[in-house]
């Protein structure tokens, strides 16, 4: 009876021993800077062994021992770990500012991307396409699902057509609404800028948030059914350091016509009219003793310079500011064709009352001016006879001219692409300023309950000509100028 009672004695001593090793106790209670915080996870590190905070963020937890770590985690907070033996009663979850930092820009400005329940997606200046961008829209290309953004016609200062998830009407705009800095801008174009991202210099903005679905219209109204690209500018710099910073930025970049229309030269002509009218014809004698390719008459390699130069820094405590400027030369492929743009830009962000009050100014100046070559000479390169010289002393003003069998120009005939180049101007000179101001208060002991107020202005201005010379072959081939000529103010 001893023998068994002894053997009884050590059993509950090895229990106890065993329950002392695997049985620290942890208890204590989950909050934020509001209260309780409910399901965070308190697991012991390494393991499966854990629980979650209930209603009154409590739990409890055995552990291995006083030497297990215990990690404590909840989405949108930061992760915080501590020893069993110094776990404290109370632990405070801090919002994860990595998380949190994906906020999106709406009407009445910004909220977490997690908040949010519409279809949206942000692209932020780090993510945007690299090289020479002159269209801001081509900074998105690509970048965001269900966005699509089909280029124009190469010309400098043509502007992209842009489809968010395809068009919804027949009859009218199917283009997105632009919200620049918090101001609806007019998708009305203006002689000399094609759309609104032409009035923005590339290099200003900061990120692109698309809102993509029927929901924009609660914000901006039906101007937002097509969905709203919202663009964000630079801002001046919030860092303690008040020492302003330089940034400048030169890109050059040489466009060439990669390849070229596949059409035959005089001796394929020449072949073709003897094998389809027989040698010593009458079509054959009208073909001339030249060569030309008329495709490398009317093209040429176009340089293009971007430059660009920032100065950003804060005055005091409470005045961020950046200020901007940029210069666009751009000339296109085909002879004639070119755009300069200057821009500047403007943005200062003061806080006052203990930085309750914020005010955003943002001021962007555009001056653009464009040289539309005349595109008719496209097709007429790819139709016209390679076996006629550019110029020619009996044609009209010094070109190759067709005449028919009275003498008189042929105004059925395919006119020469270098005289429909150099018989038409067509410039236009266009200035646009966009400005606006946010004035944001934040109700002192109501922190949360914010005021916004947004004040903006969009004003444009263009004039430009078009003129055809008097005498030219594209006058006398229009009907109505019947050599005239014509001149048109816009």
């Amino acid at each position: 009876m001893k023998r068994i009672l002894t053997a009884i004695a050590v059993l509950f001593a090895a229990c106890a021993t065993v329950f002392a090793q695997g049985g620290y106790p942890v208890k204590g209670v989950v909050v934020d800077a509001i209260g309780p915080v409910v399901g965070a996870s308190v697991i012991e590190k390494g393991t499966s062994n854990g629980v979650s905070t209930g209603l009154d963020g409590d739990y409890f937890l055995t552990v291995s021992g006083p030497d297990a770590v215990i990690e404590i985690s909840c989405i949108g907070y930061a992760t915080q770990t501590f020893p069993a033996n110094a776990v404290p009663a109370t632990i405070t979850l801090s919002e994860d500012a990595d998380f949190l930092d994906e906020v999106v820009v709406i009407g009445y400005g910004t909220v977490k991307k997690s908040d949010l329940t519409g279809s949206v997606s942000t692209v932020k200046a780090d993510e945007v396409n690299k090289g020479v961008i002159t269209s801001p829209a081509d900074l998105i290309r690509g970048k965001s699902a269900g966005v699509v953004v089909t280029s124009g016609s190469g010309m400098p200062g043509s502007g992209a057509t842009v489809r968010i998830r395809g068009g919804s009407s027949i009859n009218a705009s199917n283009d997105p609404l632009y919200v620049i800095d918090g101001l609806p801008v007019s998708n009305d174009g203006i002689s000399g800028m094609s759309d609104p991202l032409s009035s923005i210099n590339p290099e200003d903005i900061e990120s692109f948030t698309v809102l993509k679905d029927a929901s924009a219209t609660a914000i901006y109204g039906s101007r937002a059914s097509n969905g709203v690209i919202v663009i964000t500018t630079k801002k001046g710099a919030r860092a303690a350091d008040t020492a302003p910073r330089i940034a400048v930025d030169l890109t050059t970049s040489v466009n060439t016509i990669a390849k070229y229309n596949n059409l035959l030269d005089a001796n394929g002509i020449r072949s073709l009219i003897q094998d389809f009218y027989g040698p010593n014809s009458a079509a054959e004698a009208a073909l001339g003793n030249a060569n030309t390719d008329w495709q490398r008459q009317i093209y040429r390699t176009a340089p293009t310079v971007d430059a660009n130069m920032s100065v950003s820094g804060k005055v005091g405590d409470r005045m961020p500011y950046r200020v901007s400027g940029g210069l666009t030369m751009q000339k296109g492929t085909l002879k004639g064709s070119e755009m300069d743009r200057v821009t500047l830009g403007l943005n200062l962000a003061p806080t006052f009352l203990d930085k309750h009050l914020t005010v955003n100014l943002n001021g962007k100046a555009t001056y653009a001016h464009n040289s539309y070559a005349n595109q008719d000479a496209i097709g007429a390169a790819n139709h016209y006879d390679p076996t006629k010289p550019v110029y020619d002393s009996k044609g009209i003003n010094g070109y190759t001219t067709w005449y028919d069998l009275s003498g008189n120009p042929n105004t059925m005939a395919t006119m020469n692409p270098v005289a429909l180049l150099e018989a038409k101007t067509d410039l236009a000179n266009a200035m646009r300023f966009i400005g606006n101001s946010q004035i944001d208060y934040r109700i002192h002991g109501f922190e949360d309950l914010r005021l916004n107020l947004n004040l903006g202005i969009d004003a444009a201005k263009s004039k430009g000509v078009t003129e055809i010379a008097q005498g030219s072959e594209a006058s006398i081939h229009n009907t109505q100028q019947s050599g005239m000529g014509s001149h048109t103010n816009l």
